[in-house]
């Protein structure tokens, strides 16, 4: 039974219209939801000034024109527990003239206790009489001057409160009549600043069990102490305007969707159009190119009828180039790989030549005991310009070269080969090395159009006696390990590069070998060996590893110094070639 475990699902596709669609349904809300919102900021805010201005009017004439010493004093009377007991008594009755009586009992704002008295005695005097010196004619001339301001048509309610222990009890308030003096307000969070004497507010629009309601308190202050003792409130009804407000936000955003829909079916048609038919267009004719040929040519090359002049054209004439740039480049690395072949076939062909000329079976001269030898050459490249050379001249003297062309690749393996013909060819001559480098000198510099030179190093033993002539031309110093068994440079006497200047002398000089003595040449490539942190690997570290190996084997040595070098460069290029040779001297057994 086959299962799902492992198995890839295809990604779903989300098209080309649908993407463009989308970004212009989203930018078409995003710019209709911006100005909708900014109309309906702007028209609410307008709308809601008018109304805050015209609370803070209305509050500001009400706290105008009423007595704040009045208001102090009535305040005073209600705050005591005789008029508790007297609304207890009205509210559980649910009779305001209960309290309109106590308060006709009470003497009224500037009115001594004596002459009230005197008069609430008086029968001559109606009970309207007396009420003008009771505080019912305070609380009568609040309730009338707020009462004017509520048949304004735009004032719902107006009253006149005080502020004690953080709540609001009324004073006056025409819409609850009598039985709402001393009555506690309910907790609006919106007046909680209200905590001291000075704070003052501006009008605002909250919500509360009246409904919405944009309200405005003004304060009544002390004359002379410049302290609040009172508050008069007006609160204008909202409901309608909240709603008109909801019915205008829910027609424009009908109106928007009715729009953007519009809006959709029109971009529906011009998306596939203008853009999405000539993609596809391009897309078909792009996905046949070369699609039923093993090679591509210029009849692959797309033609679609595109004559739009946009990023869609551009498009369209970058394929077409990059096709016919394709078509070219593919007829050109067929030429090229045919022709890297080529000189990949001849490379490795003078690469074979020149590993031939060199010597490679080892041990090189298997019935000889007097000598033990050892080379070694590893090219930078496929080809390279060192070359290692030992021979016999005769049955005693064994000729050793070891040389460095100027230049890498086949110019230099050229010379190379060159070089070591003549060099051999001059020895089996007879003569010294510095003859031999003085001949071949020469020869190279009299045609040496390449400006090409020879760094070499020669020298001929005399397998008898141990002695070595020896001869430098520009050649790397020797290393030379002696009776002590320590490997030490060898500073020879220098000549003029071979190749460089006709006419060139060189000098010979000696060394004393004794059996067990050991010679070291080498080409400049080992000591130039560098790491990536462009550091030389130096003769001080080729002594050093000389030394490390405790050996005298020119194997081992050859062998330790390749290593010691490989480890040196690490992820670093190998930048020239190297060539090492080694002898040590056996003497006659």
């Amino acid at each position: 039974m086959e299962t799902l475990k492992g198995k890839k699902t295809e990604k779903r596709r989300f098209r080309l219209a649908a993407k463009l669609n989308l970004v212009t349904i989203i930018m078409i809300l995003t710019v209709a939801a911006g100005l909708l919102a900014i109309v309906y900021k702007i028209q609410a805010d307008r709308v809601t000034q008018h109304y805050y201005q015209r609370a803070q009017e209305a509050a500001w004439s009400a706290a105008r024109v009423m007595d704040s010493r009045a208001a102090q004093y009535m305040k005073d009377c209600l705050h005591t527990d005789t008029f508790r007991k007297v609304r207890e008594k009205a509210v559980s009755l649910n009779d305001g003239d209960i309290i309109v009586e106590w308060m006709e009992n009470t003497p009224g704002y500037g009115i001594p206790d004596s002459v009230f008295y005197s008069v609430l005695h008086d029968s001559e005097l109606s009970r309207e009489e007396i009420a003008k010196y009771s505080l019912y004619s305070d609380y009568k001339e609040f309730y009338d001057e707020l009462q004017i301001l509520m048949n304004d048509s735009e004032i719902t309610y107006a009253y006149l409160q005080y502020l004690e222990d953080g709540e609001f009890y009324t004073l006056a308030d025409p819409d609850l009549g009598a039985l709402g003096v001393g009555a506690c307000d309910e907790d609006i969070p919106e007046f909680y600043a209200y905590t001291s004497d000075y704070q003052k507010i501006p009008a605002t629009v909250y919500h509360c069990s009246y409904g919405w309601l944009c309200t405005a308190y003004e304060p009544l202050i002390l004359p002379g102490s410049g302290k609040m003792c009172a508050l008069a409130g007006i609160d204008i009804s909202m409901d309608q305007i909240i709603r008109e407000r909801h019915m205008f936000l829910v027609n424009s955003i009908v109106f928007v969707l009715l729009l953007t829909g519009f809006c959709i079916l029109i971009n529906l048609f011009l998306i596939r159009r203008v853009a999405v038919r000539p993609l596809q267009l391009l897309t078909r004719a792009t996905r046949g190119f070369g699609k039923n040929s093993d090679r591509y040519t210029m009849d692959d090359v797309i033609n679609v009828d595109i004559h739009s002049n946009d990023e869609i054209n551009d498009l369209y004439q970058t394929i077409r180039g990059m096709q016919t740039r394709m078509v070219r480049y593919t007829e050109d690395l067929e030429a090229l790989t045919a022709e890297k072949a080529r000189v990949g076939t001849e490379m490795e062909l003078a690469a074979n030549i020149q590993s031939s000329m060199l010597q490679s079976d080892w041990p090189a001269f298997p019935d000889r005991t007097d000598f033990t030898l050892y080379a070694f050459m590893q090219p930078a490249r496929e080809v390279g310009g060192d070359f290692y050379d030992f021979f016999l001249i005769d049955d005693d003297h064994l000729a050793l070269i070891i040389a460095d062309v100027s230049g890498k690749g086949i110019p230099a393996s050229l010379v190379m080969m060159s070089s070591m013909i003549l060099l051999r060819t001059q020895a089996r001559n007879g003569g010294t090395p510095a003859r031999v480098l003085a001949e071949v000198n020469d020869q190279l510099s009299r045609n040496n159009k390449s400006k090409m030179f020879v760094t070499v190093w020669m020298g001929i033993l005399d397998t008898r006696t141990g002695v070595m002539t020896c001869a430098s031309a520009g050649h790397e110093y020797p290393v030379l390990r002696g009776g002590d068994g320590i490997y030490r440079l060898f500073k020879d006497k220098h000549g003029f590069v071979v190749g460089g200047m006709e006419g060139m002398a060189y000098k010979d000089y000696e060394l004393a070998l004794h059996p067990g003595d050991v010679l070291f040449v080498y080409t400049d490539g080992i000591p130039e060996t560098n790491n990536e942190k462009e550091e030389f690997y130096g003769t001080e570290r080729l002594t050093q590893a000389l030394n490390d190996t405790g050996s005298d084997d020119p194997t081992v040595l050859i062998d330790a110094m390749s290593k010691s070098t490989s480890a040196f460069r690490g992820s670093a290029e190998q930048f020239d070639d190297m060539t090492m040779l080694c002898i040590r001297y056996n003497g006659k057994m």
